[in-house]
């Protein structure tokens, strides 16, 4: 009965999405299935009773499988929805505007992430102005002799990304690149001295920029 009383203060607190949302929690039960299909209101409601009590309890979602809430802070939250998928959320003003930026990151098995950013209606920033996606040659240094980076295009047709937040506020976004997973030793042992570790950014209003 405790229970069934928490999770109902717990909905009533969270009613008026469209205007009062205060926390990512909010956002996080709000979100209306486009980043979190195997996962109800229901279950995400359950999720953040769960995690507020102090237990990191994994949710059956809608495929049978489990899903956890990992972090949860003001701002921020990070949820394993599937053993193959993680999602991170921060929430943030670009001046007066309230912007959810969402991380969404895939196992292939190499870290690989998009980056979406959204209002607090859960309509999407579509411009690709706001944010651009690093590819391998972003990670290159200039010294890398031309044939050798055409040897990296060749064996990384694929551009696996990793991002996630960094800092003690997650102001910050880091990319790192999954070369080292995804070919054999040997291989990436040619292309390590020519290549960043990592790139970070941001945030500058609605836009994310690289620092240089």
């Amino acid at each position: 009965m405790k229970r069934c009383y928490s999770i109902l203060i717990l909905s009533l607190a969270l009613m008026p999405l469209t205007g009062m949302a205060r926390t990512i929690a909010d956002f996080f039960a709000s979100e209306p299935g486009n980043i979190f299909p195997l996962l109800t209101r229901t279950h995400r409601l359950d999720m953040v009773d769960y995690y507020n009590s102090g237990q990191m309890v994994a949710i059956a979602n809608n495929l049978t499988g489990e899903s956890k809430l990992i972090e949860l802070e003001d701002n921020y939250l990070k949820v394993q929805t599937s053993p193959s998928r993680m999602v991170e959320m921060l929430m943030r003003m670009a001046g007066k505007d309230t912007v959810i930026t969402v991380i969404e990151t895939v196992m292939t098995p190499v870290p690989d992430s998009r980056l979406s950013q959204w209002n607090k209606h859960w309509q999407r920033f579509t411009s690709d102005r706001l944010f651009a996606m690093p590819g391998i040659d972003d990670f290159i240094v200039k010294k890398m002799p031309q044939e050798l980076r055409a040897d990296l295009q060749d064996a990384m047709i694929f551009p696996l990304i990793k991002l996630t937040f960094k800092g003690e506020k997650h102001d910050l976004i880091e990319a790192t690149h999954g070369l080292e997973q995804f070919l054999a030793p040997s291989e990436y042992k040619r292309f390590a001295g020519h290549l960043k570790p990592s790139l970070n950014y941001r945030f500058n209003g609605l836009k994310i920029k690289q620092i240089k």
